[in-house]
């Protein structure tokens, strides 16, 4: 009931001198006086709604409303603010960059990184200065630039608290969605020699690998000690959020079937390595193709797609990222099929009935944000996507399956395909998940290669493939 952008707009309205009161469920007022205190209003309003709100009738929120939360709202805007508001610029002052905050042995660092929230409760490697100055000399950046400011707590990322956090989690060799409710998980993939030389897996188990965990915790406990998404405070999930996770494609399989990857088809050079994020509600369920047609592949790829949405209801349209394992890709590849075309079909035949679509939406995830389903029901009916005789190749041709309208389950947009995965297995897996997908070119420092040796790895340029 409460979101970071909702407590945002309260915010800014008091800022500008507005009095304001946030309306949230018990959940979301925890999170609600965090986002506001990282924002500057240390002593934001909050009014609590008994419940999930989704599923009360009209009548019950109609009671609720009057006799609970308008009365709060009453009185937090017209009781005066404690005096202690004024002191908050003094207490966010930023600690000295190099001060140390715990002196003690191996376990009593991490109970008490511990007790501090700075860990997942699982065991870390003491970010001592020696080890984060170590760990600086592979980036030209300086230490303290800033990188970006992420919400919700509005912390610099910076090189030097990068390199803590990948120092805690055993690196030493971000559309942010974890204050959402519905236990978005970041992932990453990499592509480019910069992967294969620092052995960023892209075959079986690649996820489970060394470098790939590494890398993953390390973004987990960004999210945590930068972002500020702390559980039970702003980190939301509903059922808790796992651990951001890292792949990479397998390249040389992609250059054997004569497909582009993922980086180059978003228009960057092959040699050039990249990083990509995205964000998906679960792991995804393996599909499994047991047919060399690659037509009926696509269309059992495209089944995947359409009932493996970002909430299996209410959200249609999710980004999917779809990960194919190289024997599978080279069934598809053999057919005639690259990417982009296969892409297309998927678009083509990925359908819903309408009449189930707006079942979805309106009786979904997020709850009774629409018209009555009939009325919804016709306006999807209108829209130009919406057609008949376009019945999915699963659901059987019975007298008058002409007349059933489908709507596309994806945008044409809304598909990127990775291969990776076990070499020898015929599997496909899909991940549904928010929006806000980017891509970025990995910058190396101009002494990579001379660090790289040092630390025992071969030179970039072994790495490339011709």
């Amino acid at each position: 009931m409460c979101t970071p952008r909702v407590a945002h707009a309260a915010v800014v309205g008091e800022q500008s001198g507005i009095p304001s009161v946030v309306v949230a469920g018990p959940a979301f007022k925890k999170q609600a006086e965090v986002t506001a205190y990282d924002q500057g209003v240390p002593s934001l309003r909050v009014a609590v709604y008994p419940g999930p709100f989704d599923l009360h009738s009209d009548s019950e929120l109609r009671e609720n409303a009057v006799k609970i939360v308008v009365p709060q709202v009453t009185e937090a805007l017209t009781t005066p603010l404690p005096e202690s508001a004024s002191a908050h610029e003094a207490s966010r002052k930023e600690q000295k960059i190099r001060e140390i905050v715990f002196t003690g042995t191996i376990d009593e660092v991490n109970r008490s990184f511990s007790d501090y929230q700075w860990s997942d409760g699982m065991a870390i490697i003491p970010p001592t200065v020696e080890r984060v100055e170590q760990f600086l000399k592979y980036t030209d950046h300086a230490p303290h630039e800033e990188i970006a400011v992420l919400p919700l707590a509005n912390l610099r990322a910076t090189p030097w608290n990068i390199a803590v956090n990948a120092v805690m989690a055993g690196a030493f060799r971000l559309a942010v969605t974890g204050g959402s409710t519905h236990s978005f998980t970041t992932f990453y993939w990499v592509n480019g020699p910069v992967a294969r030389q620092l052995g960023i897996d892209y075959g079986q188990g690649l996820i489970a690998a060394q470098a790939n965990q590494a890398i993953g915790r390390t973004t987990s406990l960004i999210e945590r000690n930068i972002a500020g998404f702390r559980t039970k405070e702003t980190q939301m999930g509903t059922f808790g959020k796992v651990q951001s996770w890292v792949l990479a494609e397998d390249e040389e399989a992609l250059k054997k079937i004569g497909w582009q990857p993922d980086h180059v088809a978003r228009g960057f050079d092959k040699d050039v390595s990249t990083v990509s994020a995205a964000s998906s509600t679960f792991m995804g369920q393996n599909t499994i193709p047991s047919t060399s047609d690659p037509k009926i592949l696509m269309q059992l790829l495209a089944y995947g797609i359409t009932y493996n949405e970002a909430f299996a209801s209410g959200m249609i349209n999710s980004p999917r990222t779809l990960l194919i394992t190289p024997t599978t890709a080279e069934v598809l590849a053999k057919g005639g099929y690259t990417k982009r075309t296969l892409i297309e079909d998927l678009v083509e035949t990925a359908r819903k009935p309408t009449y189930e679509w707006t079942f979805s939406k309106v009786y979904g995830s997020y709850g009774r944000v629409f018209g009555s389903f009939d009325r919804e029901l016709q306006r999807e009916l209108n829209d130009p996507r919406a057609a008949k005789g376009k019945l999915p190749p699963w659901y059987p041709g019975a007298p008058g399956w002409e007349d059933i309208t489908t709507t596309p389950s994806i945008a044409r947009d809304g598909i990127r395909i990775l291969v990776c995965g076990d070499p020898s297995r015929n599997k496909a897996q899909v991940l549904a998940g928010g929006r806000g997908r980017s891509v970025k070119e990995v910058k190396l420092p101009a002494r990579w290669d001379a660090l790289m040796e040092q630390a025992g790895y071969r030179p970039l340029k072994e790495f490339i493939i011709n």
